[in-house]
C-alpha cells in the first residue's frame, strides 16, 4: 500500500547511517489492521519506521517529526529482522507530526490517510501455523532463511516414540521470535510423523489463556513442554541450555537434557559453597548451594524439605527469583538509576509490575545477598513468593562469605 506518491528532498543537510531492527507493533491504516506493515526501531535518537508496501513512514516520538521515503532506501537482512539505511543522503523534510495519545500509541495523518501504531496484541489460545505466519510475517521469513544443523535434524527424525510438543509463545516476545521459528523449521525439515506440534499464544498480560498459565506453570515464553502420552518428560523455557532450541528439544526427547547455565552474564567463578538451613527450633529445613562470580554475581539454589526450590540470580543491578513447587513464580528486578523495577509472573496468573525508589540494597532468599545488606539502613527484601517488603533484620557473622546468618524469624544459615 502506498501512502505517498511524491517525495521531496532537502540538499542542505545529510543524514547519518542508521541501523534498524524489527519491533512488532499493530499498525492500522484508515482503521484497518495491516499485518504486513512492519515496524522497525532505531536508537540515538529513538525513532520508528513503518514499512507499508514500497513506502516507509519515519517518525521521531520526541520531536514529533514525520518523514517519508521509498522502501528501497532500507537494505533488509534476508530474514527481515534488521535493516540498514545508508548515510550521505539528503535529510528528508518534515511531512507532518505524530500525536501520542498514550505511552504506546502513535497517530499520524498523511496524505489524507490515518496511520495508527499501537502495542501488539498477541493472539491468546490455540493457533495454527498459518495463523502464526499471518500474525507475525517476519517469523515466517526467519524460518525460511534458517538452516538448522543437519545432525540435530537427524536426531529429531530418528525419534521413535510418539512425542508431542506444546509450544507456548507470544508474538510480542523477542525470545519467542528468536527461537520458535527456528524450532518449527527444524521440525519441518525432520519430517518425523512421531513429532507433533501444538501452538498456543499467550496474551500480553499473561492473563489468557488462564487455565494454561496456571495449570502448566507458565512464567516465561517461549515454553516448550515435551510430552509422551499424558506424561511430561521435560520442557524448554525461554532460552537454550545448549546451542539451539531444537538441540535442547532433541536432548529432552532422548532423556539427556542439559542444565541451563543461566542467561545472566558473569565473569570467572570466585568461590562456591553450601549452607545448611535450620528453622527457629533448629530443625533441618534444607540446603542452599551457591556460586559467586566476578562482579558480585551470585547464583543460589535453595532446596527445602517439602520439595520446593528457590533459585536466585543476583548482582548489583538485577535480581531474579524463581520459586518452584506445586506452582511456579518468577520475579525479576532491574535497577535503572534511582529506581528498581519489579516484574513478576506466576501461579496467581497475570503480570505484576512495581516501581520502587532505589534502596541501599535489595536482598533475596539467597544467603549471600543478606550479607550484602549488612550495615545498610535501607533495603528491600524480595520474598520467595514475589512481593516486596521494606525491612531487613538480620545478623551476619564472617566476611564476604558469611559463616552464619540469623534472620528475624529465628531461622539460621550455617556454612558447611
Amino acid at each position: 500500500m502506498r501512502l505517498l506518491a511524491i517525495l521531496f528532498f532537502s540538499t542542505a543537510l545529510t543524514a547519518a547511517p542508521r541501523e534498524w531492527r524489527d519491533s512488532i507493533r499493530d499498525v492500522y491504516i484508515d482503521g484497518k489492521l495491516d499485518r504486513n506493515a512492519q515496524t522497525l526501531v532505531t536508537s540515538s535518537p529513538r525513532m520508528f519506521a513503518i514499512v507499508c508496501g514500497e513506502e516507509v513512514v519515519i517518525f521521531n516520538p520526541e520531536s514529533k517529526a514525520v518523514s517519508r521515503a521509498p522502501r528501497s532506501e532500507l537494505a533488509f537482512a534476508p530474514d527481515r529482522t534488521k535493516a540498514a539505511e545508508e548515510g550521505g543522503r539528503p535529510v528528508r523534510p518534515t511531512a507532518g507530526e505524530v500525536i501520542q495519545p498514550n505511552e504506546s500509541t502513535y497517530l499520524l495523518t498523511l496524505g489524507g490517510r490515518t496511520l495508527l501504531v499501537s502495542a501488539h496484541q498477541s493472539k491468546a489460545g490455540a493457533m495454527s501455523l498459518d495463523e502464526l505466519w499471518q500474525t507475525a510475517p517476519v517469523w515466517r521469513a526467519i524460518a525460511e532463511q534458517y538452516e538448522p544443523d543437519a545432525a540435530v535434524v537427524e536426531r529429531l527424525r530418528a525419534i521413535a516414540e510418539p512425542t508431542q510438543l506444546q509450544v507456548v509463545l507470544a508474538t510480542w516476545c523477542g525470545d519467542s521470535r528468536q527461537h520458535v521459528p527456528r524450532l518449527l523449521k527444524a521440525i519441518e525439515r525432520a519430517a518425523n510423523p512421531n513429532l507433533t506440534v501444538e501452538l498456543i499464544g499467550i496474551g500480553t498480560e499473561f492473563l489468557s489463556p488462564m487455565e494454561l498459565v496456571q495449570g502448566e506453570n507458565i512464567t516465561n515464553v517461549p515454553t516448550v513442554i515435551v510430552r509422551r502420552g499424558a506424561n511430561e518428560v521435560g520442557r524448554f523455557v525461554e532460552t537454550p541450555a545448549g546451542t539451539t532450541i531444537e538441540g535442547d528439544i532433541a536432548d529432552i526427547a532422548y532423556g539427556t537434557p542439559q542444565t541451563h547455565p543461566g542467561r545472566h552474564e558473569r565473569g570467572a567463578l570466585v568461590t562456591r559453597g553450601t549452607y545448611r538451613l535450620r528453622d527457629a527450633r533448629r530443625r533441618f529445613e534444607g540446603t542452599e548451594t551457591f556460586e559467586i562470580y566476578e562482579g558480585r554475581i551470585v547464583h543460589s539454589m535453595i532446596r527445602k524439605r517439602d520439595g520446593t526450590s528457590i533459585e536466585t540470580w543476583a548482582g548489583p543491578t538485577f535480581v531474579e527469583i524463581t520459586t518452584r513447587g506445586a506452582t511456579t513464580t518468577r520475579t525479576r528486578f532491574r535497577r535503572d538509576g534511582e529506581l528498581w523495577h519489579a516484574h513478576s509472573r506466576g501461579a496467581d496468573g497475570g503480570i505484576v509490575d512495581q516501581t520502587l525508589v532505589a534502596p541501599a540494597a535489595v536482598v533475596t532468599p539467597a544467603t549471600m545477598t543478606w550479607a550484602w545488606a549488612r550495615g545498610e539502613s535501607r533495603a528491600y527484601v524480595a520474598s520467595e513468593r514475589g512481593g516486596v517488603i521494606r525491612e531487613v533484620n538480620a545478623r551476619v557473622d564472617g566476611g564476604e562469605v558469611p559463616r552464619r546468618v540469623r534472620l528475624s524469624d529465628g531461622s539460621v544459615r550455617v556454612l558447611e
